[in-house]
């Protein structure tokens, strides 16, 4: 499914802060992100990002993303009147995947690297979304 863009006036933004990860005996990793749900033209969308997006109500965006469920799940959103555009970065999903699908690649002769190619595979993908949604949006 390609991606498309939604603009118009951005309402009733929600606020809420996400934490998700692992802590074990040895230490682990936490990771907190952003997401803002609101309406674009009385559309529901919702966006997750690492950084608060400085919008508020009545701000004119530009969002990149695809339709899940009825509601717009933007991957980059540009604030149109500030130029700003916000995004999530994608090379960090670049060099996991790119990992992934070079261990998976000779594992796989064991059976065992065919779930390092899968997740490798769908990691770089994921990373090519985040890329293009960004491409569109700084024009």
């Amino acid at each position: 499914m390609p991606l498309t863009t939604l603009s118009g006036v951005i309402t009733g933004i929600r606020h809420s802060t996400e934490t998700v990860g692992q802590i074990g005996k040895n230490g682990g990793s936490v990771q907190t992100g952003q997401v803002l749900a609101f309406r674009v033209d009385d559309r529901s969308a919702r966006i997750k990002l690492k950084d608060m997006p400085d919008v508020r109500d009545d701000d004119r965006v530009t969002l990149a993303g695809r339709v899940k469920n009825g509601t717009f799940h933007a991957l980059a959103m540009r604030n149109d009147q500030t130029r700003a555009v916000f995004a999530t970065a994608a090379w960090p999903g670049y060099v996991m995947g790119g990992i992934m699908v070079a261990l998976g690649i000779p594992l796989s002769l064991m059976i065992i690297g065919l779930p390092f190619l899968v997740v490798g595979i769908y990691t770089l993908y994921q990373a090519v979304q985040y890329t293009q949604a960004a491409r569109l949006l700084q024009g």
